[in-house]
């Protein structure tokens, strides 16, 4: 349960050997691989050694090959996404699209890359949705055609025939009837004779055909359109309208046959859905080992591939390296420091809240894992916050319901662990605080002398509800406890890093001054002169270290400076002032406590001010299990949701703010195995291929 020692190590071997050599590492997953570059001096010409790596062109044409098959994959994908989109509810919005493969799916799926399987397929996926947009923009187009001239399908007038008349011409358009008017009016004026036969009409427009001598053809359009006449063009019907508009309807029916014999083609090809979603983080992770030889060192006689190993593997990559002629050369500690790529191993119950690890980021190399120190005061804070045991008893059975549903997951298995410890913790807090879904388990509503409501009063230490100043100052020790607890785990850090001037003058200062200081103010007197002088001499002592930790620090006159303000932490990492801003700040841990106790009693009232004695016995014990139960179960859900976000939220942040800041240094780089990984994709079974 810690930071793995990591070993760095370069690996030599013949240049003809590099496709080999990746392949084997990136086989095995246990480096971390690096580039190295050439120092100034060492007159090497890299000009010169590329000329080295013969196996180049033909990489880059796999990684170009790789390049293109990922694109078809993607847009392969997106279409699917497109024409089959998967819909999910709001709770399974919160759990990840997993796909899970066995060792031997993968190695399916590696043959079928080579013959090019899933090339072809997703090729004739690609071309299915050319063929299907054709036909889709052919229907839009007919609908709109048909749309255009349907209000002429009236007329049994065939237009081709018209347009080869010598003496009449037909003008079809739409007009409103006040213009139509006016337009008439117009054209009687000049003596200009013409013939209207409305097709149809709407409220403000008449669709309509004006007959007039093809001489006067020009003349007529001119003042129809003056009066805002928009004209249809229909000599291409070939036929009356109504036939067109059958001929239309026909082949918008064998459109449509097309496309539900294109749709039920590409349904075929969406049953291979998941088969291309492990095949494009195949080659997703193909790429990654063709681009790894980018990061390869080629001198005159040999190619050098450099990285980190865990020390426990070291003997593992040595044996692979000797099965390809390979020279693996380690260092004892690594030379980057707080740069080096950092791993964590923790045991099953453990890894669990590593989440809020990732929250935060890694912590350097030089320092240690905080997971199973921060389990406790996480897990306290969470149940002081939920603090009910039926709202404990609804999270574990919550969770266990979904790990079993998400049980090859071992993400959505980790964070319900989570919540099923805080639900442990929920459950334990709620017997001592003597909450049980709020009051429901009490005399109020079981009865006095009810042998259940005896058994919660024997498990109750103290009940929020009645002493809520008492259990204030209960949750403010708590929170100086584990403000000292942080500055231990400072000692715990510095010890590892044999730093003694901050073990002494920063850390030990701080664990007798902060206590010292709050006996004094707090106790006094109270608990005897033995423990007055002890707390006086710590807090002198304490003092002092503070002070000439400050002033080592500065030179000259700024000493005096120094050393005062370092009590308030501006030159420290901790002060009073921080620490009694942080210690009042535990605080939320009542307010959250309170507020699920009271809405929770809130709704056991409510539901039983429900009744209707007048109504008779049946119906009063009806309506007071359907409706009261309604509003016990609504209101307690909606409660412990609530109560279980914030618990979480405030836990996350007493941890992360007031405790990690005393101790922890975070955003190191993560160890990054060169293997198989994927965040969709989970090798479920392995055996050639390791999933971290």
């Amino acid at each position: 349960m810690a930071i793995d020692k990591v070993r760095e190590f370069a690996l030599a071997f013949p240049h003809n050997r590099e496709d080999q050599v990746l392949s084997c590492l990136f086989g095995a997953g246990m480096v971390h691989l690096t580039s190295y570059t050439p120092s100034d001096d060492s007159q090497v010409d890299t000009t010169a050694l590329s000329s080295l790596d013969i196996c180049r062109p033909e990489r880059e044409q796999s990684l170009s090959h790789t390049a293109e098959e990922l694109e078809l994959a993607s847009a392969t994908l997106s279409f699917f996404a497109e024409v089959d989109p998967v819909t999910k509810g709001l709770v399974q919005s919160f759990f990840p699209d997993e796909v899970y493969v066995s060792a031997a799916g993968m190695r399916t799926t590696a043959s079928m890359a080579s013959s090019n399987g899933y090339a072809d397929m997703m090729r004739s996926v690609l071309a299915l949705k050319v063929q299907l947009a054709e036909q889709r923009h052919r229907v839009d187009q007919l609908e709109q055609e048909r749309a255009t001239i349907l209000p002429w399908s009236s007329l049994p007038v065939d237009f081709g025939e018209v347009a080869r008349w010598q003496r009449i011409a037909l003008i079809a358009g739409t007009i409103s009837s006040l213009d139509m008017v006016r337009a008439l009016k117009r054209l009687l004026d000049h003596g200009t004779s013409v013939a209207v036969d409305m097709a149809s009409a709407t409220k403000n427009k008449s669709n309509v055909v004006v007959a007039c001598l093809r001489a006067q053809t020009d003349d007529v359009r001119a003042v129809l359109m003056s009066q805002g006449f928009v004209e249809q063009d229909l000599s291409h019907t070939n036929g009356t309208v109504a036939t067109l508009i059958d001929r239309m309807t026909e082949e918008l029916r064998a459109v449509h046959e097309k496309i539900a014999a294109l749709q039920l083609e590409i349904a075929s090809f969406i049953a291979h859905k998941q088969e291309i979603v492990v095949y494009r983080e195949y080659l997703k992770n193909e790429r990654t080992r063709l681009e790894a030889s980018h990061d390869i060192t080629r001198t005159e006689r040999c190619s050098v591939v450099t990285g980190y190993v865990r020390e426990v593997e070291v003997e593992s990559l040595e044996q692979l390296c000797a099965g390809f002629g390979g020279i693996v050369c380690m260092t004892g500690d690594t030379t980057a420091g707080d740069d080096t790529p950092v791993s964590i191993t923790n045991n099953k119950w453990i890894k669990p809240l590593e989440i809020l690890i990732n929250m935060f980021g890694f912590p350097v190399y030089s320092s240690f894992d905080p997971t199973v120190f921060l389990a406790i005061p996480f897990l306290l804070f969470f149940g002081l916050c939920l603090g009910d045991v039926l709202y404990g008893a609804i999270q574990i059975g919550i969770c266990s319901y979904f790990m079993h549903k998400y049980r090859q997951s071992r993400g959505v298995h980790n964070f319900m662990m989570v919540f099923v410890y805080g639900g442990v913790a929920a459950m334990v807090a709620g017997a001592l605080t003597g909450s049980w879904g709020g009051d429901l388990i009490s005399a109020t509503y079981l009865g006095a002398g009810n042998p259940i409501v005896r058994f919660v009063s024997a498990l109750t230490v103290i009940n929020p509800l009645q002493a809520a100043f008492q259990f204030l100052v209960i949750v403010w020790i708590i929170g100086a406890a584990n403000q000292l607890y942080g500055v231990c785990l400072a000692i715990f850090k510095a010890a590892r890093r044999h730093d003694r001037a901050t073990i002494i003058y920063d850390c030990v200062g701080w664990l007798l001054f902060l206590p010292a200081i709050s006996a004094l103010l707090f106790i006094g007197t109270k608990w005897g002169g033995t423990f007055r002088v002890g707390y006086l001499v710590a807090l002198v002592i304490g003092l002092v270290l503070l002070l000439l930790g400050g002033a080592r620090q500065s030179k000259g006159g700024a000493k005096v400076l120094t050393a005062i303000v370092n009590l308030y932490g501006i030159q420290s990492s901790y002060g009073v002032g921080s620490f009694v801003g942080d210690v009042l700040s535990y605080s939320r841990l009542l307010a959250l406590g309170l507020t699920t106790a009271i809405l929770a009693s809130a709704f056991n009232m409510i539901a039983a001010l429900i009744k209707m004695p007048a109504a008779g016995f049946v119906v009063n014990l009806l309506v007071r299990v359907v409706l009261g139960g309604t509003v016990l179960l609504f209101g307690h859900m909606l409660n412990y949701f609530m109560g279980t976000m914030g618990a979480f939220i405030h836990s996350a942040r007493l941890t992360l703010l007031e405790f990690f800041g005393r101790f922890y240094e975070g955003g190191a780089p993560r160890f990054r195995r060169f293997g198989f990984w994927s965040e969709i994709v989970k090798v479920v079974d392995v055996t050639t291929v390791r999933e971290k």
